[in-house]
């Protein structure tokens, strides 16, 4: 692994990386070291000697060998990233930004003596360099560092960051992850979305690591559960947004279960056509799938998630520690979307499943959380729109969202989807020969879920005509067809109506 580190002069690019690059066990290269000793001045004279359009020559040279080998960390010329061309050297590494507050960097560059690019204004210049590089930073850094706090902090923060999984591009998987928000939610102001169950716990501590270095950050109560994706709710967070003057440079973190990562989701996707977002999944649901693949939404009276967008996030740290003060209930009700996962994707995770005398803790869960993320996420990368293959990620969800819509969203989404997958089990071994029917109903009543609804199948019929799935070319239904292999088949209203009554009859 490669981590080049950028940001403005005195961030402490080269002092940090040198120290990392002990920590790791790493080589370390600074490019302005590697100009002087190159050519033989220290970099800011070559600067004025050269002139900027010859150094920024050297420059690129430096960084390019800088960048070819591996395992090293490599501090770059705070004006590294202002060419075109090393910012596409730098996207093919992992990049991590350094910062700190004006009077920090001016402290530390004492003055600006051996800057020239500060002369004669050392203050007025940053204020201008920070204008000009910050967004070239933004362009390329996967996440930013303060460095005001012992360089020793800042070494270990940065260390725990890379021991993350990243499960995609943004998506980062581990205990702690939760305790980088701050690492991606820029510098000006924050909304940071959460229930109440979590204000004074998860959220709170968030809140904390987001308002570093003096940024502001307005939390925001919703809802519990479904009542926060209510039109309502969404139009006040963004007038909300509107009247603290938010601008599209600024972002929102949503911290909760699906529900409320749908909601921000949402929110950041249509306020000013789109500002950053930043998820923190906090139930099993959210980090096994809602929170995952760039899906937003609200519901309508009529449906569920009837209005929405595709917007993935910028981050999304799927932290298994924050499960601990998760209701058992709501623990259990998530597990049907790693059924699913497993069910529908992987063979591997439903094998791991079926293992399960009660729900997993521990190693076993961070296994199965971890492969139902990455199974959803192979999905959404070769099929972002769901054009495709990505429909598959709806296995059980038609009988599912029907079932959560009779009753009126008292039935919670993960037990929907797991009376969704008992009925197309079902279906799928009377029409299709799967024959593991058994399997996937003796497992879902194992994890203490529902294999059946107790309601009228004409009742749920008039929701699952209005369906997502429901266009003008007929119905769309997902069936197993073995486990780890599911399909998207176009069927008639006589299965359809087949599978409304299989949803409302208990199993043999």
């Amino acid at each position: 692994m490669i981590v080049a580190l950028v940001g403005l002069p005195g961030a402490g690019k080269t002092r940090i990386g040198r120290e990392l690059a002990d920590r790791l066990g790493y080589s370390f290269l600074d490019t302005d070291q590697m100009l002087q000793e190159r050519l033989g001045a220290p970099a800011a004279e070559l600067f004025e000697r050269l002139g900027e359009e010859a150094f920024r020559d050297e420059e690129t040279g430096s960084l390019r060998e800088a960048l070819s080998g591996r395992d090293r960390v490599v501090s770059t010329g705070g004006g590294t990233v202002l060419r075109p061309d090393n910012r596409r050297l730098l996207r093919e590494v992992r990049v991590l930004g350094l910062t700190a507050r004006d009077p920090q960097l001016l402290s530390r560059l004492r003055g600006g003596r051996g800057r020239p690019v500060l002369a004669p204004n050392p203050a007025d210049r940053l204020q201008i360099l920070r204008r000009d590089r910050l967004p070239l930073y933004e362009e390329v850094a996967e996440a930013w560092f303060w460095t005001e706090s012992a360089p020793v902090r800042a070494v270990e923060r940065i260390r725990d960051f890379l021991a993350l999984r990243r499960l995609a591009p943004g998506v980062y998987f581990g205990r702690g992850a939760r305790r980088f928000a701050g690492s991606f939610s820029g510098f000006g102001r924050t909304l940071l979305l959460t229930q109440p169950p979590l204000v004074d716990g998860w959220a709170r501590s968030i809140l904390d690591s987001l308002s570093y270095g003096e940024r502001q950050v307005t939390m925001e109560v919703v809802p519990d559960g479904e009542a926060a994706k209510e039109f309502g709710v969404y139009q006040d967070l963004l007038r909300r947004m509107a009247h603290l003057g938010m601008t599209r440079d600024e972002t929102v973190v949503a911290v909760g279960g699906g529900a409320v990562t749908d909601l921000g989701g949402f929110v950041a996707a249509s306020y000013m056509r789109g500002v950053p977002l930043v998820l923190v999944p906090t139930t099993v649901i959210a980090q096994a799938d809602a929170a995952l693949g760039g899906k937003t939404g609200i519901d309508l009276p009529e449906g569920k998630n009837l209005v929405g967008a595709f917007y993935p996030a910028q981050a999304t740290l799927v932290d298994p520690e924050t499960l601990r003060t998760l209701p058992l209930a709501e623990f259990r009700d998530g597990l049907a979307e790693v059924v699913k996962c497993g069910l529908g994707l992987d063979a591997e995770l439903f094998a791991a499943c079926a293992t399960w005398r009660r729900p997993p803790a521990g190693p076993a869960l961070d296994f199965a959380l971890e492969r139902a993320a990455r199974a959803k996420l192979r999905l959404v990368a070769a099929d972002p729109k769901e054009a495709g293959d990505r429909a598959k990620l709806n296995l059980g969800h038609t009988a599912g969202h029907a079932v959560e819509a009779a009753s009126g969203y008292q039935v919670s989404h993960g037990r929907a989807v797991a009376i969704g997958l008992a009925a197309v089990s079902r279906l799928a071994e009377r029409r299709y020969a799967f024959s593991h029917a058994r399997e996937v109903l003796e497992l879902l009543r194992r994890l203490g879920l529902p294999t059946y609804y107790r309601g009228d199948p004409d009742d749920l019929w008039t929701y699952l005509v209005r369906d997502k799935k429901h266009g003008s070319h007929g119905f769309r239904m997902v069936v197993p067809r073995r486990i780890g292999t599911c399909e998207v088949l176009r069927v008639e209203e006589e299965e359809m109506r087949e599978l409304a009554a299989l949803t409302c009859t208990p199993p043999a």
